[in-house]
């Protein structure tokens, strides 16, 4: 009996393709198509000893970022930055300044986190002394005029000093909250 290569060639093609379809899709999973890890964390950029300016439409400077090393990340856009710096000006003269010892930046620039010796600082203007709040922690949501900590904080206004766990500043507002734990002392003008 004589066997025929005939009928066997269709099925013979459909495993080739077969084959060759499962080899596809391990080369462009794993093999030649590239790394199937996720990105890693890594700077893209690192720049150092910079300061940027904010103007308002009219030109007038309204706040300064600056930090001798800021590192850029491309899988999320963050920064990290070291001992940042921001002052934002006022047009009282009572200017805030923010200064910590590292801190994160969003993409968007929406928020940034401030980690270790965290100071917030008012300066003093002529109606009011000057304000300081010091913490180990802050979540800065800057298009709000939002600062807030669950850490615990000490604020000292002249000779007034108010300590508490939690804080959330309100700038658009001018309040503060102090959360849990508030002690402190006021200290009373003299009276006339």
């Amino acid at each position: 009996m004589k066997t025929r290569v005939t009928p066997l060639l269709p099925l013979a093609l459909m495993a080739f393709l077969g084959l060759l379809t499962l080899w596809l899709q391990y080369a462009v999973r794993e093999g030649a198509g590239g790394d199937s890890r996720p990105p890693s964390h890594d700077p893209d950029a690192t720049i150092e000893n910079f300061t940027i300016q904010n103007l308002d439409v009219s030109g007038k400077l309204q706040y300064t970022f600056s930090a001798p090393k800021m590192q850029h990340f491309p899988d999320d856009g963050s920064g990290e930055v070291l001992y940042p710096r921001v002052v934002q000006i006022s047009a009282d003269g009572g200017n805030y300044v923010v200064t910590a010892n590292r801190g994160t930046i969003s993409r968007q620039n929406e928020e940034a986190f401030l980690y270790g010796d965290v100071l917030v600082l008012r300066e003093a203007t002529r109606e009011e002394p000057e304000l300081r709040a010091r913490t180990e922690f802050l979540h800065v949501l800057a298009g709000q005029g939002i600062l807030r900590t669950n850490q615990t904080v000490t604020i000292s206004d002249g000779r007034s000093t108010l300590t508490g766990v939690g804080m959330v500043i309100n700038k658009p507002k001018q309040q503060f909250t102090l959360q849990s734990q508030v002690k402190g002392t006021f200290d009373a003008p003299a009276r006339k």
